[in-house]
C-alpha cells in the first residue's frame, strides 16, 4: 500500500470508531455590553467630571462673591471721598479771612497792622 492510501484508510477507521454525535447548538454565554474594567473606567471618568464641575461652580461662586465685595468697597470709598470733599469745602469756607475778621471784631479783638505777620502754606 502506498503511504497515501494508508493515510486515507486510517482516517476512515478513525471516523468509524468515533460515535456519531448529535450536533447540539452550543449555547454561547451572553456577552455583556460593557466589561467590568470599562464600567470602572467610565465610573471614574464620571466621578472626575462631577468633581471638576463642582470645583468650577465653586470657583465661579467665589469670583462672584469677590466681585460683590469689591463693588461694595468701591461704593464705600466713593461715599467717603464725597464726605472728604465736603469737609475740604467747609474748611475753605470757614478759613475765609473776612469771616475770621468779623468773628474777631465780635469778640473784641483789635486789628493792628503793625503786629500782623504773614504766614504762607
Amino acid at each position: 500500500m502506498s503511504n497515501l492510501a494508508y493515510q486515507v484508510q486510517k482516517q476512515q477507521i478513525q471516523t468509524q470508531a468515533q460515535p456519531q454525535r448529535n450536533p447540539r447548538p452550543v449555547e454561547q454565554p451572553s456577552r455583556k455590553l460593557f466589561t467590568k474594567g470599562e464600567v470602572i473606567l467610565w465610573g471614574m471618568m464620571g466621578v472626575v467630571l462631577i468633581a471638576g464641575l463642582v470645583w468650577l461652580i465653586s470657583l465661579y461662586a467665589s469670583v462672584y462673591q469677590t466681585t460683590a465685595k469689591v463693588e461694595t468697597i468701591q461704593r464705600d470709598i466713593s461715599a467717603e471721598t464725597k464726605i472728604v470733599e465736603d469737609y475740604h469745602l467747609q474748611v475753605t469756607e470757614l478759613s475765609n479771612p473776612e469771616r475770621i475778621m468779623k468773628i474777631a471784631k465780635e469778640q473784641g479783638f483789635i486789628f493792628d497792622d503793625k503786629n500782623v505777620k504773614v504766614v504762607q502754606d
